[in-house]
């Protein structure tokens, strides 16, 4: 047997005022115990006036479905669908300040040495010339028991040329027996450039004086010579002779030879 449903003897406009007064009175109930449950929220968010898609959005823009109760405690893991309700992108603002400058870091380490390759040794420099040494020289004579004879070179002072001297000492008397000296670098033509001496007593005369001959050479090598007389009664000299070239002077490879300088 087909049962049948009892008409209900309201219209739809009645039939929904009924359900929201049913509605109302229940939220009442539950407000005034102070007693709100998920179902109880979910059922006062339920109402006719609903906003259209196009309120929202666009069809493409509904409203999220309701979550249950049981869901609403359930933590939501998934991952959220692109919200297609968001606004336009509003302009981008000014730049900010900008920001102070930060602390100067710490000094890194020390790089390790390099080791450049040895240069090449440069060119051996030019000889200089020759120089005049300190042309200091010193020479004796002793021929007789009475006397003997010494000669001697200074060396430069000042800018002045070496200086040649001749000196005898008297051996016959009991005093201190000093030398007693002459300068021969007063006596005409003597070198300028002396730079060595020798002495030699070569004879003696009638009455006991003898002559002396003194020697220089130069720093060029020339060789330049002056006498001296011994007076024997005062063992003193008399030295007042020119210096003179030696006839032939010294020059390589000769033998019993020498190069004539004379004019």
């Amino acid at each position: 047997m087909t049962s049948r449903q009892t008409p209900s003897p309201f219209g739809p406009l009645a039939r929904s005022r009924f359900r929201k007064a049913g509605m109302l009175a229940s939220l009442t109930l539950v407000l005034a115990t102070g007693v709100v449950s998920p179902t109880a929220t979910a059922a006062a968010s339920v109402s006719d006036d609903k906003p259209t898609a196009a309120q929202q959005g666009g069809k493409d823009c509904r409203p999220s479905k309701p979550r249950s109760a049981a869901e609403s405690y359930v933590p939501d893991t998934k991952p959220k669908p692109k919200d297609k309700c968001k606004g336009a992108t509003g302009a981008t603002g000014a730049t900010g300040p900008r920001g102070a400058t930060g602390a100067t870091g710490a000094t890194g380490a020390t790089g390790a040495t390099g080791t450049g390759a040895t240069g090449a040794t440069g060119a051996t420099g030019s000889t200089g010339a020759t120089g005049a040494g300190t042309c200091t020289d010193i020479d004796a004579s002793q021929d007789s028991n009475n006397f003997e004879l010494r000669a001697a070179l200074t060396p430069p002072v000042m800018g002045a040329p070496a200086r040649a001297y001749a000196g005898i000492r008297d051996l016959t008397s009991g005093s201190t027996n000093d030398f007693l000296w002459s300068d021969l670098s007063d006596n005409q033509d003597y070198p300028q450039d002396a730079c060595g001496i020798s002495i030699a007593q070569h004879s003696q005369g009638m009455q006991g004086e003898g002559d002396v001959r003194i020697d220089v050479i130069t720093v060029t090598g020339a060789i330049y010579e002056t006498s001296c007389a011994v007076v024997t009664s005062d063992r003193t000299l008399t030295c007042n002779q020119e210096w003179e070239l030696v006839n032939r002077q010294p020059a390589p490879g000769q033998e019993n030879g020498g190069i004539d300088l004379t004019p």
